[in-house]
């Protein structure tokens, strides 16, 4: 079985192939892939995850401590001592869980506080927790449309606002990534007919590494009259001098109805949140279902995502540590002359469009020690595989020299960069 080349593209889309035999063919594809040590995800690691890792190694079996360029723990903060202490505190108090939803077995004092900060970090007026940003986006796309709505959505946007879309039934645009002019011809194509208008668009791309022009997103919006919801799940802690995200870096807070987050980025830890007016949360607490039908964030989640909050807000170097590492290995990896997407977040795709060099470059890297992320179908179309880095504040000079010469070596081996 030729596993290398195996079209899942195409595979997915054979409707003449009766579903349990599709799901059985593809266990059989995915068991050969591991049995010829080819599978690259759900890799087994056996530490936490700081700027090093350790994991097992697919040709070997064997641990080896690793640097890791892989997590979205941008700030570090996964096993930072003050969020550690928070969470363990909250267990003493709080217990592990909080054994229903908010909506029936209340809030802590906890939840309310930690709710009321985040607003004041986003400029907003309130703010809900949810048990996932992924859970958060459906929740507020399926609360405020419906079939007789209107979404437009960018052409790149995170798989949660699509979902969230489709769940609502609302009729859908997507619009050219980034591209004013196109947009403004989906808010005209709109304009005056029934139902309301709602923009999505991610904050940063977190396949692309771009920062979304938001000043003149928020300046559409509101000459048409729409809604805009921007997902800053990957700028909240991580974009901006002070790390309030991408509406910071583009100078639009206070001007957006609807901010998403999450926690299991900079903040290093699990669960979502939706931002915005008062009456926007009132109403999203009793009618996001994903809200209202699964159980409250559990208190020593909400604990260490204050802790997270608390050290992002007190210790700014944190954040310019980031910018200043993500700098640094852009710079590098130009030199290189490798194609790189983004700018200045701190996700930088290394363009490689060949699913086998891909795979060889990010294969062989991890059996020498360096943890990096293979991106292909269907996280991105067939034709722009490519590496994705992500950079880390506690990246040490000597954690970015390693990845950066083995990445000369192995962009030079395979045929990438000259």
């Amino acid at each position: 079985m030729d596993v290398a080349h195996f079209d899942v593209k195409a595979f997915l889309a054979d409707t003449s192939i009766p579903l349990p035999q599709k799901i059985e063919h593809f266990y059989q594809v995915i068991e050969e892939a591991k049995r010829q040590k080819l599978y690259l995800f759900f890799r087994t690691t056996t530490s936490a995850s700081t700027n090093h890792i350790e994991a097992v190694t697919l040709e070997t079996g064997q641990r080896m401590d690793m640097v890791i360029m892989a997590s979205n723990n941008y700030l570090g903060l996964t096993t930072h001592p003050e969020v550690v202490a928070k969470a363990k505190a909250a267990i003493d108090k709080w217990g592990v869980g909080m054994a229903g939803p908010g909506t029936l077995n209340g809030n802590t004092l906890l939840h309310q506080e930690f709710e009321a900060r985040l607003a004041k970090f986003k400029h907003c007026e309130a703010a809900m927790l949810f048990p996932s940003g992924y859970s958060a986006n459906i929740g507020v796309l399926t609360a405020l449309l419906s079939k007789g709505d209107w979404f437009i959505g960018d052409e790149l946007n995170h798989a949660s606002l699509i979902d969230g879309a489709r769940f609502s039934r609302a009729q859908r645009l997507v619009c050219k990534h980034s591209d004013m002019a196109d947009l403004e011809r989906c808010l005209k194509e709109v304009q005056g007919k029934p139902g309301q208008k709602l923009v999505a668009i991610d904050g940063v791309y977190s396949m692309d590494g771009e920062i979304a022009p938001l000043r003149p997103i928020v300046d559409l919006c509101k000459k048409y009259g729409a809604i805009l919801l921007v997902d800053d799940a990957h700028g909240t802690g991580a974009v901006g001098k002070f790390g309030r995200g991408s509406l910071e870096y583009c100078g639009v807070e206070g001007e957006v109805e609807i901010v998403m987050g999450t926690f299991s980025k900079a903040f290093g830890c699990y669960g979502g949140f939706i931002a915005g007016s008062r009456q926007l949360i009132a109403w999203l607490r009793h009618f996001a279902r994903p809200g209202m039908f699964t159980a409250a964030v559990a208190p020593m989640t909400v604990a260490a995502c204050m802790g997270s909050l608390d050290v992002i807000e007190t210790h700014p170097e944190l954040v310019a540590k980031l910018h200043e590492n993500t700098r640094i290995v852009r710079e590098r990896l130009l030199g290189m002359n490798y194609e790189l997407g983004g700018a200045d977040a701190p996700i930088v795709p290394i363009f490689i469009r060949n699913r086998d060099k891909a795979y060889a470059i990010v294969k062989e890297a991890y059996e020498r020690g360096l943890f990096i992320s293979l991106i292909e179908f269907p996280a991105v179309a067939p034709g722009t595989e490519r590496i994705r880095l992500t950079l880390m504040a506690t990246h040490t000079s000597k954690d970015i020299e390693f990845a950066m010469t083995m990445l000369h070596e192995l962009g030079r081996k395979y045929g990438v960069i000259p």
